[in-house]
């Protein structure tokens, strides 16, 4: 796997900043931020990030075919997690790197 982050750039957290975002969505958005950066130090190359936003045409059409009705909304190896728990998400994200190492 490839490592990249799309989307979560100084221009990103500009945008967030100046669109006022209620405290609380805020502190969401800023915590997977953090989250997300971390990735490379965890993982290094083998993960690949791919942030789509859900208001967006793309992000409907996968929200509608994986029935996602909740955010932040994490896929994995084709297995989904909904929530905030981000060491869900890393567990998820090792199982996918196990398996992949076992399969190879």
């Amino acid at each position: 796997m490839t490592w990249q982050v799309a989307g979560l750039g100084r221009k990103v957290h500009q945008e967030q900043l100046e669109s006022g975002l209620p405290d609380d969505l805020a502190a969401e958005f800023h915590s997977l931020s953090q989250w997300a950066y971390g990735l490379a130090d965890r993982y290094g190359s083998r993960v690949t990030v791919r942030l789509v936003d859900a208001a967006s045409i793309e992000g409907f059409f996968k929200s509608l075919f994986r029935r996602l009705h909740r955010y932040p909304a994490f896929v994995v190896g084709g297995r989904t997690y909904v929530g905030s728990d981000f060491s869900r998400v890393d567990h998820l994200i090792s199982e996918s790197l196990t398996t992949q190492r076992a399969d190879s």
